[in-house]
């Protein structure tokens, strides 16, 4: 609805942000929502990589299980062939990102968080990653595991070494 009635020229990706985090903050959608005796929902915001043989899995699971339409497709590939130490790749494969932005209701009794840790699962189960720019709900153990927090730590190490600066995990994971 704000999209329709906002001025073009501050349909830009800075004012939505400042938007959505004034809406998050002040709950506004959820009282509505409320008062018009609706579903909460939960913000579902993200990128994610998947090898291209398992794409078709992913899209199925996605509709049937999170149901957002349409999805942005990009395929890529990492052409560095040591790697990318913190977001695992494997070098020459072609991996397709999926980029989806929107929100899911929530059903009576669901916490939020349930429909993005429902597709941090299923990319794991198939071998891809997530980006880190939106909400993420890993364990510190999740997390270690599948972003190379050994690596992470000696790098935290060599350019913070007095600790000044909050690490990776507390940046994309706990709550603010």
């Amino acid at each position: 609805m704000v999209r329709k009635l906002w001025p073009s020229r501050y349909r830009r990706s800075d004012v939505f942000r400042k938007l959505v985090a004034r809406d998050r903050r002040y709950r506004f959608s959820e009282r509505i929502r409320g008062a018009l005796r609706q579903p909460l929902e939960e913000p579902v915001i993200q990128d994610i990589e998947v090898p291209v043989e398992r794409l078709a899995e992913f899209l199925a699971a996605f509709h049937a299980d999170i149901g957002i339409s349409p999805v942005w497709l990009c395929p890529v590939r990492l052409r560095d062939r040591a790697g990318w130490p913190l977001y695992p790749m494997e070098p020459d494969r072609l991996y397709v990102n999926v980029g989806f932005w929107s929100a899911v209701p929530l059903a009576p009794g669901q916490v939020p968080g349930v429909h993005n840790r429902r597709i941090e699962q299923l990319v794991a189960d198939l071998d891809g990653h997530k980006s880190l720019y939106s909400n993420s709900y890993y364990s510190p153990e999740e997390f270690e595991q599948r972003y190379n927090g050994a690596a992470y730590r000696a790098l935290k190490k060599g350019y913070d070494p007095g600790g000044r600066l909050p690490d990776l995990y507390d940046k994309c994971v706990r709550e603010r």
